[in-house]
């Protein structure tokens, strides 16, 4: 008899997830995690103010392109993998299972802290929320506990119902902003939509690295179609189109709706209001254009918009555990489906643990839920973020240019993949350059080490994990060439 410790784990068709998502409903999904509204109220006046000004529009448009050449290479890679493992797939394909196996940790502990963050955040919101507006005070973490469990409670049911919550929230948040457009266009008329946000004196002004860098975090988690594989209907046709809506979807929305926001408050004011009001610009606007009681109306939003975005990622990072479980490199306890919904309930649930464990270590520690556990946990997230999307341009490149020389076009083969590296790494620069300043606070040099050193570790771990499968469980580690 076989060793089960070193068997391939079992992978049975019967212990696949299930789903019959369309290309809407994991649009939805995806772009949920994006969270529009949080983006046009949070992010938006930081392009304005940290980094080029009133050509806001413009790096959403250049964060767009640089998207869409990342996607380009990516989708067309996915006729060549066939599994739910989303870039632990991809760029095992391309670059070895070692660096594989490093890479989906550090995704998955990626997601993870900025869905901690979140979770923080909201916490701190909805709690500031009820002592404005009802006199109420309740601790910020007792709310983030609770957002936790419901989050739990949806990761744990059929994945058409947090498909449903998303879908819902979505619509009312990007409706609104999509209305305030409009508003600011009839108040003001169309020839207020100047062109001076997309000139080159415009581009060149201020931080312009700092601009689009900020621009590429608005499109936070648009990739994670594919691990929606499993639950896709007909997924061969289905996630490409879903990926490309979401990609074009989300940078149209962004570039009109931050065009209209330069126009609302006017070319010449909107970067002084940016500075002096960064965190209720937004608010501000709409109070401006549609009155009190709509301001009130996106207050709200912005929260269920924090908790779609909470929940989208919540059900990333459980697909990953899933399919990491599935392979033997986790538990493999962590990959069971359940029986009436179809879904990772027991990965959910160790998700839920892990964000309970990691907001109680937080608190006990002291740490602040806005300048220090979402400042340090989105920055963190964010980064290894990008350093994984980087190692799958540099993936994409190696499979069709080094393994598999001929496949495909020069376009999607070794062009788009170049330049979506090239606007990723630059991008990731500027984020460690200027890595201090992002943070803030005090003792923002020892964050920014420590956070660094943090991505790095998560990657290290990884990797080291796959070498002593490796030497010690070979058949188990040659079972993950089936990611690939």
């Amino acid at each position: 008899m076989k060793n089960a410790a070193t068997s391939p784990p079992p992978a049975s068709p019967s212990s696949n997830l299930q789903g019959n998502l369309g290309v809407m409903s994991i649009v939805m999904m995806v772009v949920a995690a994006a969270a529009p509204l949080t983006v046009m109220a949070a992010n938006s006046p930081l392009i304005i103010a940290m980094g080029n000004g009133i050509a806001a529009p413009l790096d959403a448009a250049i964060a767009t392109l640089i998207m869409y050449l990342f996607t380009a290479g990516f989708i067309f890679m996915s006729r060549y993998v066939t599994n739910a493992g989303a870039f632990y797939a991809y760029i095992q394909k391309g670059l070895g299972r070692q660096v594989g196996l490093a890479s989906a940790t550090m995704a998955a502990a990626s997601y993870s802290f900025i869905v901690i963050a979140l979770e923080a955040y909201i916490g701190y919101t909805v709690s500031e929320l009820l002592h404005n507006a009802l006199g109420v005070s309740i601790p910020w973490w007792i709310l983030s506990i609770i957002v936790v469990m419901v989050v739990g409670f949806l990761g744990y049911r059929h994945i058409e119902m947090s498909s449903r919550f998303l879908g819902i929230a979505l619509v009312l948040e990007v409706g609104v902003v999509l209305l305030a457009d409009l508003v600011i266009v009839a108040t003001k008329g169309v020839s207020s939509l100047s062109t001076e946000p997309f000139t080159v004196h415009a581009a060149l002004s201020g931080s312009p690295g700092l601009g689009i860098m900020f621009a590429i975090y608005c499109f936070i988690g648009f990739e994670s179609t594919v691990i929606f594989r499993e639950e896709a209907r007909n997924p061969d046709v289905t996630i490409p189109r879903a990926t490309y809506t979401a990609v074009f979807g989300v940078g149209l929305f962004y570039i009109i709706s931050m065009w209209c926001e330069v126009a609302g408050f006017g070319v010449d004011s909107v970067v002084p209001m940016a500075n002096e009001h960064t965190g209720d610009m937004y608010l501000l606007l709409i109070r401006s254009y549609m009155g009190k009681v709509s301001e009130d109306i996106v207050n709200v939003l912005l929260i269920t918009s924090l908790f779609a975005c909470i929940l989208a990622l919540h059900n990333v990072v459980v697909r990953y555990q899933y399919i990491m479980s599935r392979y033997g490199v986790l538990p493999a306890g962590i990959s069971s489906v359940h029986t009436e919904h179809s879904s990772p309930h027991v990965s959910s649930f160790v998700q839920s643990c892990t964000s309970f464990v990691g907001l109680l270590i937080l608190l006990m520690l002291g740490l602040d839920p806005v300048t220090q556990i979402y400042a340090w946990g989105a920055t963190a997230g964010t980064l290894g973020y990008m350093a994984i999307l980087s190692l799958t341009c540099i993936s994409v490149l190696v499979f069709f240019n080094v393994r598999n020389k001929g496949l495909g076009s020069v376009w999607h083969t070794l062009i788009a993949p170049v330049g979506g590296l090239v606007g990723l790494l630059a991008c990731l620069w500027i984020a460690i350059a200027n890595l201090p300043a992002l943070i803030g606070g005090d003792n923002a040099g020892v964050a920014a080490w420590g956070i660094g050193a943090l991505v790095i570790v998560t990657f290290a771990c990884g990797y080291v994990l796959a070498s002593h499968m490796k030497s010690r469980y070979p058949l188990r580690f040659e079972a993950l060439r089936e990611l690939a």
